[in-house]
């Protein structure tokens, strides 16, 4: 009976090592699959990667013209194609973001600042500014910071000065650079747009029915400096409307060509690389996490089958709705195993590739966008010098930028306050004259001030670079003061308040101004020797208790 019961308990001990030996193949069986579904999702990832790739080359072999004008040049194609990858990039890949952002902010985050002695001319660029359409294309902070980023994006801007032709009344309105499929030149000067062919899809409407519609439109825009004596009313029997100007500014490319070129083209691929280190990186630490501990001692399949039934988890056991027989161990707990066996961590060190090793492609992002590594969140290589200032290519970068705006600014006001000069019911009617210089068959205009206007417009920026507001406040005083007890006549009282509140940085500087001086009148005229420091000081606290008196009402 005994040797029945040894043999039993033998063959139920094979079976149960047997089926314990099968269990284990079916679950490495079961993990072999998960890791083959997983190995075929990256490989589709991949592919799909690979098709956009093959897509985009197909695509670059039409971005570069084989004749025509100008072979370097790109396509309007390309153009097209160069842009829409650039605003894609903009928005989902951080570092191309990022580098846009921080060349706008500084830019525009200060603002800008108009100082106009005439009140009258003042009068007209103030009511310009304010006026609620202009705002949203043109003026508020919002449209600057929109306009730049998408001047970097796209490379080019096309603003549309609508006029009215009684008040002179300008406004101005934008045209996308999709819309945009030719500039028309003048064939002996390629630097001379005449006009703008915009293509695109108006959406219709109906009103009866409310129903909407589609309908393909061409038209022309003149360019805003050509007046030829002879206006065409159409080009192949499309209108051109010779009441809507259009100033187009360009980035990026070159001067002879038609178009810009968007100004983050150059940093896309290097974007794109870095992108994919960064992926490769993070799915090979991943793949180290997928064992974190390795037992040893084990000498056969059972024991093997057993240690992991002890460590597996229960859970999904029937069906998920099991309950957990072997949680995991607490913090703290201790591993207690027989002699011969151990329980070790897995080790990667050295055994993988650090995300640091992509720095010099992320360099290359830094070099296109024309700015330090630090801005991209690296703070290791900054020093407190370098959170407090800029190195200079990059300070003369932002400047030479807000000196674009400035000049920008600086023809559009003039362009508007040239249509309150000529038109008959301008405000500035009779304050200058617009004259004429006839020549090859075209027309130029110029505005011409009278003697006693004060015509100038300062367009002022505040500094890019954080400055010591009390060593500027400083020398500010030095200069009105020659370092004396009173001012010495080099500055006018209205200019130094100007000068003081962009040193502190006051965000309206020309509605304070209006409070201060509300008739825009500088200061009597009298000895500045005498005048003292006190009667200084009263009189600047006039003006503040003037501007606070405004802002309550």
């Amino acid at each position: 009976m005994g040797i029945a019961d040894d043999l039993a308990r033998r063959q139920l001990r094979e079976e149960l090592d047997a089926n314990s030996t099968a269990l284990v193949a079916v679950e490495q069986e079961l993990e072999t699959r998960d890791t083959a579904l997983a190995t075929m999702g990256q490989n589709y990832d991949t592919l799909t990667e690979r098709i956009a790739e093959l897509e985009l080359a197909r695509e670059d072999s039409g971005w570069l013209q084989l004749g025509g004008e100008s072979w370097e040049e790109f396509s309007r194609d390309g153009l097209a194609t160069i842009t829409y990858w650039s605003r894609l990039f903009y928005l989902k890949n951080p570092l191309i973001r990022r580098g846009v952002d921080v060349q706008s902010h500084y830019v525009w985050g200060r603002g800008m600042t108009v100082n106009i002695k005439d009140d009258d001319i003042n009068e007209v660029i103030q009511a310009f500014r304010d006026d609620d359409k202009n705002k949203v294309e043109f003026t508020s902070r919002q449209a600057q910071m929109s306009k730049e980023r998408e001047l970097q994006t796209d490379g080019n801007l096309f603003f549309v000065l609508f006029t009215n032709e009684h008040s002179g009344q300008v406004r101005v309105r934008s045209i996308p650079f999709n819309e945009i499929a030719d500039v028309i030149r003048n064939p002996e000067d390629n630097k001379e747009p005449w006009y703008y062919k915009r293509s695109y899809v108006r959406e219709g409407w109906t009103p009866g029915t409310g129903s909407t519609f589609d309908q393909q439109t061409t038209e022309y825009f003149p360019d805003w400096k050509y007046h030829p004596k002879k206006k065409p009313t159409s080009i192949d029997d499309k209108p051109i409307h010779w009441d809507r100007p259009v100033y187009h500014v360009k980035t990026g490319g070159f001067s002879d060509w038609k178009f810009g070129v968007s100004e983050v083209y150059a940093a896309i691929d290097w974007a794109k690389a870095y992108k994919e280190f960064l992926e490769d990186w993070a799915s090979i630490t991943r793949s180290y996490r997928r064992f974190a501990w390795k037992a040893t001692g084990m000498k056969s399949k059972g024991e093997i089958a057993a240690v992991k039934s002890k460590l597996g988890s229960t859970y999904a056991s029937g069906g998920g709705t099991g309950a957990e027989t072997t949680p995991p161990p607490v913090t703290g707990s201790i591993a207690m195993l027989t002699e011969g066996r151990d329980l070790q961590p897995v080790r990667t060190a050295g055994a993988t590739v650090a995300a640091e090793d992509g720095r010099h492609i992320k360099l290359m992002v830094c070099a296109a966008m024309g700015l330090p590594e630090t801005f991209f969140g690296d703070v290791s290589v900054g020093t407190l010098a370098t959170a407090k200032s800029l190195n200079r290519p990059t300070e003369l970068q932002m400047v030479s930028r807000q000196t674009l705006w400035g000049d920008i600014y600086a023809e559009i006001f003039n362009y508007v306050l040239m249509q309150q000069v000529k038109t008959t019911g301008g405000q500035l009617r009779g304050k200058g004259v617009v004259e004429t210089v006839e020549q090859d068959g075209k027309t130029e205009y110029k505005l011409v001030w009278n003697d006693d206007v004060e015509s100038k417009v300062d367009i002022d920026f505040p500094p890019i670079v954080e400055e010591d507001i009390d060593e500027l406040i400083s020398a500010i005083v030095d200069a009105a003061t020659l370092k004396g007890s009173g001012l010495a006549g080099t500055i006018g009282q209205r200019e130094l308040t100007r000068m003081l509140l962009v040193a502190l940085h006051e965000e309206d500087i020309d509605e304070t101004l209006e409070a201060m001086y509300p008739d825009n009148e500088e200061e009597e005229q009298v000895t500045w020797e005498e005048e003292t420091a006190q009667a200084i000081a009263s009189k600047f606290e006039e003006g503040l208790e003037k501007m606070l008196r405004k802002h309550a009402d």
